[in-house]
C-alpha cells in the first residue's frame, strides 16, 4: 500500500504535469518529467519522509525519475505538509 505521504506528493506532481500540459507544447518535457516522478513516487513502499529523514535529498534523487530540482521540490512539498 502506499503511504500518505507519497499519494499527496504524487497527487501535487500530477496536477502540476496536467497544469503544464494545458499550457502547451513548450511544457511538454516538464511535464512528463512531473508524471513520470508522480508514478515513481506511487510505487515506493517507503515513505518519501523516511527516505528524507534518512538521507536528505541524495536519497530522494536515488529514486528513478528524481533529479535534483524534483528532489528539492518534494523536499518544500514534506516541510509544508509537515509543517
Amino acid at each position: 500500500m502506499i503511504p500518505e505521504i507519497n499519494k499527496q506528493i504524487a497527487d501535487i506532481f500530477s496536477s502540476k504535469a496536467a497544469s503544464l500540459i494545458s499550457k502547451g507544447e513548450r511544457y511538454r518535457f516538464r511535464a512528463l518529467a512531473y508524471s513520470r516522478a508522480a508514478r515513481a513516487i506511487e510505487s515506493l513502499n517507503e515513505g518519501l519522509d523516511d527516505i528524507y529523514a534518512r538521507s536528505w535529498l541524495v536519497g530522494l534523487q536515488r529514486i528513478n525519475g528524481i533529479g535534483n530540482r524534483l528532489a528539492h521540490e518534494i523536499e518544500n512539498e514534506l516541510k509544508k505538509i509537515e509543517g
